[in-house]
């Protein structure tokens, strides 16, 4: 069970074909999301995959964030320094819309050690 006094950590990743997402409490699983990616989305680079990942993960799990400080943790390193960058594009500039209302912190995760969010989607 979810202890909503302590922090909530939503780990993604983002493949070729996927997005996935793990909702975790001191090291716990709570939580997995997983999708499949459409034809126009495959195409996209792997920031704005995993970005989608982000924003699909937040939206799921809501109830769970929503008034408290949370950790998102991903192995795109470009993405910890998210709020920092200006928003060039317009797409940028509705993710960050998206976000606006919750109060996180972005990490960096290398890769290899991303492995929970990997599952969903990555391994039949």
């Amino acid at each position: 069970m979810p202890n909503f006094q302590g922090t909530f950590i939503i780990e993604t990743d983002a493949s070729g074909d996927g997005i996935g997402a793990v909702l975790q409490q001191q090291g716990r699983p709570i939580a997995f999301m997983s999708r499949a990616l459409g034809v126009s989305k495959k195409s996209w680079s792997i920031y704005a995959k995993e970005m989608l990942a982000i924003l699909e993960a937040i939206r799921m799990w809501r109830p769970y964030i929503l008034g408290q400080k949370f950790i998102i943790q991903t192995d795109q390193q470009s993405l910890k320094y998210l709020l920092e960058q200006k928003a060039a594009t317009p797409e940028q500039q509705k993710w960050l819309a998206k976000l606006m209302g919750y109060e996180y912190e972005i990490l960096y995760r290398l890769g290899r050690d991303n492995i929970a969010a990997d599952a969903p989607h990555d391994y039949p």
